[in-house]
This record gives structure tokens, C-alpha cells and sequence, in this order.
């Protein structure tokens, strides 16, 4: 297993570590967790093997403890930051960029006692003491497991991440399994998403999909007119019980009743739909944005502060949107106001 230790699985693209049960093929040598072998129904590396070479280890640089001296690379979600950068770009990470200096004291004491997690609490971080470095955790990572240099259509994670601010760890990994393309050649295109099931047209609106936020508004509004009916119908049998709104408005109580069983179950329809498509939905209009700033801005410096301008989530597309159902809530019931002669 020495051998194997920290190199990654090509079906999984995670470390292989010391107690993993794995298992290696045969004709190029190239090593699995023996659960992915088993997924993938054998070696999924049909180039090697066409061109009779070997497989090689390759490491993941972030699966180790990132070494305490390292200067660029961010110790809780590897990425590579710019020379003279004092916090990641990403996480916000505080990083060191100073070795530190070796005398003769210190070269006489083992290597072990100068490591930063052996100095004191109070002294990690001090003049010549990088701070403590975490290992490399893909369920704490804000990158969601994903290496910040790697790329989704295109674009490096750590750009992505940029855009989408909040929640990253949920978002990146199933931006990958839409746009990215798996080993055997395909791409996910449903993944459940409960806020969006539960908040529809609000959620859209809050992650800044104004344009399918007003569609499913509109479609909303329009589905919720017979239950708006009935309720006022109700109302108005508890107010005069020989009453008959709905007959005056030329609908007959059956024909509303299903009406509204109609309009219930498409409504229903179409949350289960934004559920389980609002996530892809998202990523493309992401990864659209991302292109269409990145053909603006190019490399100039302001591009990173444009990405994050421009995605991230809006609070006042939420105020908006509850103060058009306020406002169309308002207008009905003072239309039915008006129709009973207050």
C-alpha cells in the first residue's frame, strides 16, 4: 500500500490512504478503491491501454496536511494565492509567507519540536511562527471538495466561488456533476433542491434569476385564482348565506371545484419541476454570467469584485417580489371589498 498512499483513484479522483481496500489493474497498473472498481465494471484509463503505457501516481496536493511552511497555498482550501497575499482570496484564511529563520539553536533541536503544531497557542502565528495549518477537510472546504484550481466549463472553481458567495460547499460539487464531464461520458441534469420546492419564486428572485422568478410569480398568481375564489365564496356564505358569487361570476360550484383541484395539482407540478431543476438551472446561468464578465473584464483587477457583484444572492429581489404579492393580495381583496359594498 506504500506505494498507492496518496495517490488518487481515477474513478473517484479522492487519495487512496493506508486501510483502503483497493484493487489494481492489471494491464496498466492503476490503483481503485475496490467499491469504485466495482461501480466502474473495470479500468475506465482505455487510453493507457491503447498506448501500452503504465499508469503513473499522481497526488492530490490538498488531501495531506498542507505543510506549515507553505507560503501561497491556503491551508484550509488549497488555493493558490498571488505572492504577497496576507488572507486567501477565498475563505479569507490568514496565510504566512515568511519562513522562518533557522539559527544554530534551533538547527540542534529536532526538526519535530519546530513544527507549528507543537509551539504554544499564545506563540503560533508570532514573527517567524506560521500559525497552525488544518488539514486539507473536503466536508468543511468552502470549495466542496473540489481543487480551486481545477475548472467547470471553463472557469477555475475558485472563480465560481467567487460568484456564488453563499453556500458553495452545496453549490460546487453538483456545478461539476452538471457541466463537468464524468468518466463514463455523461452529466447529471436533476438534483433536488428543498428551498427552491418551498420557496419558489421567492428563491429565484433571491438568487438573482429575476427573469424565471417572474414567470413562476405570474404562473403562480394565475394558478391561485380559484382557490382565491373559493375563499372569498366562503366568505361571503358566512356573511350571506344566499349568497352566490361564484354563480354571478358564471363559473358553477363544480366546475370551480375542479378548477381548483386542477390548478392545485399543476401547482404542485411545478414546484416539484423547480425543485429538482433549479439547481442546473442555476449553474448554467452562473456559468453564463461568469463567461459574459470574463469577455468584459478580461484580466483586469476589478474582475474578481465584478464576479462577486454580480452573483452572490439579493435580499431586496426578496422584498420585491413579497411586496408584488402584497400588492396583488391587496388589489383582490379590495376588488371583493368593493363587490360586497364596503
Amino acid at each position: 500500500m506504500l506505494r498507492y498512499e496518496g495517490a488518487e483513484c481515477p474513478y473517484c479522483h479522492q487519495a487512496l490512504h493506508d486501510g483502503d481496500e483497493i484493487t489494481v489493474c492489471p494491464q496498466c497498473g492503476a490503483p481503485y478503491h475496490r467499491e469504485c472498481a466495482r461501480k466502474a465494471g473495470g479500468c475506465i484509463l482505455t487510453d493507457l491501454h491503447e498506448q501500452g503505457r503504465q499508469w503513473q501516481k499522481i497526488s492530490r496536493p490538498g488531501e495531506k496536511t498542507i505543510d506549515g511552511y507553505a507560503q501561497l497555498r491556503c491551508s484550509r482550501c488549497g488555493t493558490l494565492n498571488q505572492p504577497g497575499a496576507t488572507v486567501c482570496e477565498i475563505c479569507g484564511t490568514p496565510l504566512d509567507n515568511q519562513q522562518p529563520e533557522q539559527n544554530d539553536t534551533d538547527a540542534s533541536q529536532p526538526q519535530e519540536q519546530n513544527q507549528p503544531w507543537n509551539q504554544p497557542s499564545w506563540q503560533q502565528g508570532t514573527a517567524g511562527v506560521p500559525p497552525f495549518q488544518m488539514p486539507f477537510d473536503p466536508f468543511v472546504n468552502p470549495m466542496g471538495g473540489l481543487d480551486p484550481e481545477e475548472t467547470i466549463d471553463s472557469v477555475p472553481v475558485k472563480e465560481v466561488a467567487v460568484y456564488i458567495k453563499q453556500n458553495t460547499p452545496y453549490f460546487l460539487p453538483k456545478f461539476k456533476a452538471f457541466l463537468g464531464r464524468e468518466e463514463n461520458g455523461r452529466k447529471r441534469t436533476f438534483s433536488w433542491n428543498w428551498a427552491a420546492f418551498l420557496l419558489d419564486a421567492y428563491y429565484l428572485f433571491y438568487r438573482k434569476m429575476y427573469g424565471l422568478g417572474a414567470l413562476v410569480m405570474v404562473l403562480s398568481l394565475l394558478l391561485s385564482i380559484p382557490s382565491m375564489l373559493m375563499s372569498f365564496d366562503n366568505l361571503m356564505t358566512v356573511i350571506d348565506p344566499g349568497s352566490q358569487l361564484v354563480v354571478d361570476l358564471g363559473i358553477s360550484p363544480e366546475k370551480l371545484l375542479i378548477l381548483y383541484n386542477l390548478c392545485s395539482f399543476l401547482s404542485f407540478a411545478m414546484k416539484a419541476s423547480l425543485a429538482m431543476l433549479t439547481n442546473r438551472i442555476y449553474a448554467g446561468h452562473a456559468l453564463k454570467d461568469i463567461h459574459r464578465i470574463r469577455q468584459q473584464k478580461g484580466d483586469s483587477p476589478d474582475y474578481l469584485t465584478t464576479l462577486s457583484t454580480k452573483g452572490g444572492v439579493s435580499f431586496i429581489g426578496v422584498l420585491i417580489a413579497l411586496a408584488i404579492t402584497a400588492a396583488v393580495s391587496i388589489a383582490s381583496s379590495t376588488v371583493f371589498l368593493q363587490y360586497i359594498g364596503f
